[in-house]
């Protein structure tokens, strides 16, 4: 029994099978992938940089000037008018009421023109406070009344003008052909500066830009009348864009505004009277009042507002905006309320 089991055991352990081997498998080939560029996010566009308003003459809308502002009394009565000159170069033009009826310029240059300006004249009261929305603006006349002359040199003496009268800065000028009624004195702008410099040129409400196709209406022509001797008469001239002005009939050679702005003022009398006894009319150049704007052929009716003696005349149209001015020079006929105005298309 024991040699039978042995063999069992003999056999068993000879028949038992050998384990299983694990399965062999061939690494793959590695999978080779060409990268696509990397794509980058699209930057955000930057906005556009304005740029920066070009500076402007405030005077004129055109390129600045860097020189002083002077301003010149000038005669236009009919006896001066064939010595006139200068006053076509000037970058502002106000014409205001004097004695009996007539009228005088108070002309603004701002450093545009060096040649002979005149014949220069004598300041009046009103001057003072028109020119104070100018600032320290240098105030070149001839000729002012001892009342007259008191007033402007007092309103120097509070920093609202340089007084440079030929009476007190004789260099300054140079003195023409004698006419019967009055001395023609002349100067230039240049010399006015050097002898008195003064401020240069500032806001005085003025704004200058394009004026729309459906603003007012067609006016080639105006007739504005100061007194029953004083009219003046402006005639569009299509080819240059400017206006010619006449003077009781008389064409001012050279004279030719882009801009005619009526604005239409309160007379008073004033403290003086000219050496004939004539009362001095006051002209009220603050608060607010009635306008017209002749531009480009065309009439746009508008209100002025200006609040106090140191700040500009706005000029508005219906809805409170600026009326817009074309760059040039501008001629500001201050009209005596009740006088008459007539225009033609």
């Amino acid at each position: 029994m024991l040699t039978l089991a042995v063999s069992l055991l003999a056999v068993g352990c000879a028949s038992a099978p050998e384990p299983r081997r694990a399965a062999q498998f061939s690494q793959p080939s590695p999978i080779e992938f060409t990268p696509e560029p990397a794509v980058e996010s699209p930057s955000p566009t930057p906005a556009p940089v304005k740029p920066k308003p070009k500076p402007i003459n405030p005077l004129t809308g055109l390129a600045p000037r860097n020189a002083a502002v002077v301003v010149i009394k000038v005669d236009n009565a009919s006896t001066a008018r064939p010595f006139q000159r200068g006053v076509n170069h000037a970058a502002v033009v106000y014409q205001e009421l004097v004695e009996s009826g007539l009228t005088r310029f108070a002309a603004v240059y701002d450093g545009s023109w060096s040649g002979e300006v005149g014949p220069i004249r004598s300041a009046r009261e009103t001057d003072i406070a028109l020119l104070a929305q100018y600032g320290r603006v240098t105030l070149a006349f001839s000729g002012a009344n001892k009342g007259v002359m008191r007033s402007v040199i007092a309103a120097a003496r509070k920093n609202m003008l340089i007084e440079a009268s030929e009476e007190h800065f004789p260099k300054a000028y140079r003195e023409g052909k004698r006419r019967p009624d009055s001395y023609n004195f002349f100067s230039t702008p240049n010399k006015l500066r050097a002898a008195r410099p003064g401020a240069k040129a500032t806001d005085v409400g003025f704004h200058f830009a394009l004026l729309s196709k459906k603003a007012g209406r067609s006016a080639k022509a105006a007739t504005i009348r100061f007194s029953p001797y004083t009219k003046v008469v402006v005639r569009y001239n299509t080819r240059t864009g400017r206006y010619a002005v006449y003077q009781d009939g008389h064409l001012m050679k050279g004279v030719a505004p882009t801009n005619i702005i009526l604005q239409r003022v309160r007379i008073r009398g004033s403290r003086y009277v000219d050496i004939l006894g004539s009362p001095t009319p006051y002209t009220v150049t603050t608060g607010r009042g009635s306008a017209v704007l002749l531009r480009d052929g065309r009439l746009v009716t508008a209100t002025w507002r200006r609040l106090t003696v140191k700040t500009g005349t706005r000029f508005l149209d219906d809805k409170g905006r600026d009326v817009p001015l074309k760059p040039g020079p501008t001629w500001v006929l201050l009209q005596p309320q009740g006088q008459s105005f007539t225009w033609s298309s």
